[in-house]
């Protein structure tokens, strides 16, 4: 519709409960998003010190620590390896920190600390039940100073994996996306829901498009429909658009709420609730609906 004499009318504005439904559906998709990506971006800690005849295995996550105290003297074997293929069985396995009890196609089970890199070094202890598996950057020198009782200390690589990139791009782009989602639904909505009238017939732009009504033969009233259920449609803050039981009878609504507003009849039942309630009526007057009273019409 784009006649210069068409009137341009607006919905009742519930801008308020918009802002409130979506502040608090907002914080609940921000809180557990920032929760993960404080889980993803926080850096683990991991290292291997030899020193007093010991070999120390500490790692941290958060709250999250272990610890463990090999004496060098009950080291049997340690021996370079590559770990591919494992699966935990018990402890945790999150981006640049596995640890916990894994097993390998070739060593089979081991007690892991490390940043889940493959380049290892198995320990055989005669004090542990079960080989340990470590990930030092510098696996040679962790050897030589093994062998030598040498005070050092060693850290895996801690190079961020494929995973922890997807993870985290995921997190993000979810996030954002949902976001976008509730901004759309209850602000674009809202915004694009206007009446115009001109050219014999009302035009209802919403979300996703608009409607025509051809306003000739029809009826239009103030009318404040009887509550009921809905059928079919979006029932949101500002924006209510769908087919609604009012009055115990079907009902298009195309508006920003359910109280009082227009109800146009014709072929079907169409309620609107322009903020000029007036003004609407005598420009769909003047487009050929017919304005009758409503004395049951409860006035605010």
């Amino acid at each position: 519709m784009k006649r210069s004499d068409a009137r341009v009318f607006r919905p009742v504005p519930v801008a308020g409960l918009a802002r409130i439904w979506f502040a608090a559906l907002a914080a609940a998709v921000i809180v557990p998003a920032a929760w993960l990506l404080v889980a993803l971006l926080r850096t683990p800690t991991i290292t291997y010190e030899i020193a007093h005849g010991k070999l120390t295995i500490t790692s941290t996550l958060g709250s999250e620590r272990n610890r463990t105290a090999i004496d060098l003297a009950r080291i049997a074997a340690a021996t370079p390896e590559w770990l591919r293929g494992g699966r935990l069985r018990f402890g945790a396995e999150k981006p640049g920190y596995c640890v916990g009890f894994f097993a390998y196609p070739r060593v089979g089970e081991v007690w892991l600390v490390s940043d889940c890199s493959a380049e290892a070094v198995v320990l055989t202890s005669s004090s542990e039940a079960t080989p340990v598996a470590i990930t030092p950057a510098d696996r040679d020198g962790f050897l030589r100073a093994l062998r030598e009782g040498r005070p050092s200390v060693f850290s895996p690589p801690g190079r961020r994996g494929a995973s922890w990139w997807v993870n985290l791009a995921t997190v993000t782009g979810v996030t954002a996306l949902v976001l976008a989602a509730l901004a759309v639904v209850f602000f674009v909505a809202p915004a694009r829901l206007r009446y115009t009238v001109g050219g014999g017939a009302l035009e209802v732009g919403t979300l996703l498009g608009r409607r025509v009504v051809p306003l000739a033969g029809t009826r239009a009233r103030l009318h404040r429909p009887l509550a009921g259920h809905r059928l079919a449609g979006l029932p949101l803050p500002g924006y209510r658009v769908g087919s609604w039981v009012l009055d115990t009878m079907a009902t298009s609504v195309l508006a920003s709420a359910a109280d009082d507003g227009v109800l146009i009849e014709g072929e079907g039942r169409l309620f609107v609730n322009p903020q000029d309630r007036e003004g609407f009526l005598a420009a769909v007057a003047a487009e050929g609906a017919t304005v009758v009273s409503d004395t049951t019409l409860r006035r605010r």
